[in-house]
């Protein structure tokens, strides 16, 4: 057996047999890790058959930089390759950067290169490029798994972990003649309150976390007597504790009543016998189904167990595989930004619990994908707060310039949703965004329920220039400000009082500047941002 099966493949691409060498050699030593191969001339691997495809791919060009760029727009416009993450090796001169961005680049290392660091990018882009194509297999098959379940001949019901019901097929309807909502307005929500077969089995199923069958009788509204076979299967998390039930229901009546007149009429052994089969197909495609929710069940767990990437930074999670433990930071340039609905008390009063939690986890689903794509890291939510910073776990100078960035796309988006609210009547959801550039402590609290956490007095001043900030506006210190104000237009409030800090300098973002915009859009950057920002 290969104890190194799993390895991930790299591909190093350049002009220059030295120094494409001497970077094979210094991922070599990772030979757990990768399966390393080389090649000078990246257009005949572009164009030729490849049976076996990188992980990724480091252009590595020394002498010839324009052939590096034109091998990344060859490699993006390659059905077999575009998918494939690219590290682009670089003296970080202001052209080849932009050019390379263009060229769909999808990370770059400084020359001369550290083997840490690289191990690092490395790591993140094949890790960050299995999270995206798994998420795209997974809406796939979440999509696929849905339908069938909405054919299905069968009824299938989805219970919470004490019976409420939450969800059913079509085919619950023809069965009891009453829609899912029709149901619970009848005979409630909870299913221990409506059948004593039901709670028993529940009751079984939580002692045993194994599947229950069971028969039960019902009378339907317009008086049609049904016995309903149903199987019972407990769902449970990567710690082994039930989550839902899922109920698949059969109508055997004409099962029931055909031994009822084999008791009664004493009918032939070849009729008992082909209602034997009957019983016998049906419990094996119940079986059947029994081990697909089993099987789905465990590729939960590996789901789950992937989980700690995204709850992680990705050096973080890598401590904890690697440790169990990461040990805290000390960060002097981190920019933190705090967000807070206004009104949001009012807000709750007039909508549903359920249709308040869906919008707001609309709002922070966005915030999320909009800070990832600055190199931001989420701390936490706290009710309608939103907390991220920029500058960890992996240290750069360009994070105040990020996070004002992401806070005018954020900005962007509030306002054009409160657009489309405004069109349909429904309530506006304003915000005020606070940011502050400070030293801070950065690391995992906790043992059973561990979170990445940041502390220090630029945690509370962040905070401090949320509340005192105003709604649909930015507010940022002045120490932000000395970091941003060669690129974005701002205004300045002036010393504003701040409980038990005294009066602090404070100013409202505005936008990029002219110079800097993309089709005088303020929260678009424009190539020569870009080019500028890479001189950072």
């Amino acid at each position: 057996m290969n104890k190194y099966k799993d390895r991930y493949k790299v591909l190093i691409a350049g002009d220059n047999t030295r120094t494409v060498t001497i970077l094979r050699k210094s991922l070599e030593i990772f030979i757990h890790e990768f399966i390393v191969s080389t090649t000078l001339n990246i257009k005949n691997f572009i164009a030729g058959n490849k049976d076996e495809l990188p992980d990724i791919i480091i252009i590595n060009f020394e002498n010839t930089v324009p052939e590096g760029i034109t091998a990344i727009s060859d490699i993006r416009k390659n059905n077999s390759l575009k998918n494939i993450p690219v590290l682009m090796a670089t003296d970080f001169l202001s052209g080849v950067v932009q050019k390379s961005i263009t060229a769909g680049a999808d990370d770059f290392i400084k020359k001369p290169i550290e083997r840490v660091e690289l191990l690092i990018r490395i790591k993140y882009l094949i890790q960050r490029n299995k999270l995206h194509m798994e998420n795209l297999r997974q809406s796939t098959e979440l999509k696929k798994m849905s339908l069938v379940a909405d054919r299905s001949e069968n009824s299938v019901l989805i219970t919470g972990k004490n019976g409420q019901l939450e969800w059913a097929n079509k085919a619950f309807e023809k069965l009891y003649e009453h829609t899912l909502k029709e149901f619970k307005q009848q005979y409630g929500e909870n299913l221990q309150e409506v059948s004593s077969k039901f709670s028993d089995a529940l009751n079984k199923c939580q002692k045993s976390r194994k599947w229950v069958i069971y028969e039960n009788f019902w009378i339907t509204r317009a008086g049609n007597k049904k016995w309903i076979q149903t199987s019972l299967t407990p769902v449970l998390d990567e710690e082994g504790e039930i989550i839902n039930f899922i109920a698949i229901e059969t109508d055997i009546t004409s099962l029931k009543l055909a031994q009822e007149r084999l008791i009664e009429q004493n009918q032939d052994l070849i009729n008992l016998t082909i209602n034997l089969e009957q019983i016998n197909n049906k419990l094996e495609e119940q079986q059947k189904e029994i081990n697909r929710q089993k099987k789905l069940a465990e590729e939960q767990k590996s789901m789950a167990d992937n989980l700690l990437v995204n709850i992680f930074p990705y050096e973080i999670a890598e401590q904890l595989k690697n440790k169990g433990y990461a040990v805290p930071k000390h960060y002097r340039l981190v920019s933190i930004m705090f967000t807070d609905f206004v009104g949001f008390s009012k807000l709750s009063e007039q909508l549903s619990i359920r249709d308040l939690i869906k919008e707001l986890s609309m709002y922070f689903e966005k915030f999320d994908y909009i800070t990832q794509a600055h190199y931001i890291e989420k701390i936490k939510t706290i009710g309608d707060s939103y907390m991220c910073a920029g500058g960890l776990p992996i240290r750069n100078k360009s994070n105040p310039i990020d996070i004002v960035l992401a806070a005018l796309e954020i900005q962007k988006f509030v306002t054009e949703i409160n657009v489309i609210k405004q069109n349909y009547n429904q309530p506006k959801w304003d915000i005020r965004l606070g940011i502050h550039t400070g030293e801070v402590i950065a690391g995992v609290i906790g043992k059973s329920k561990m979170a990445y956490d940041i502390w220090g007095d630029a945690v509370n001043t962040a905070s401090r220039m949320e509340s005192s900030g105003e709604r649909n506006k930015i507010n940022i210190s002045g120490s932000t400000y000395k970091h941003v104000s060669k690129f974005f237009n701002c205004s300045y409030r002036g010393k504003v009082e701040v409980r038990n800090m005294g009066e602090i300098d404070m100013y409202f973002v505005n936008g990029l500047r002219e110079e800097y915009r993309m089709n005088n859009d303020g929260a678009i950057p424009n190539k020569t941002f870009k080019s500028k920002l890479t001189e950072i």
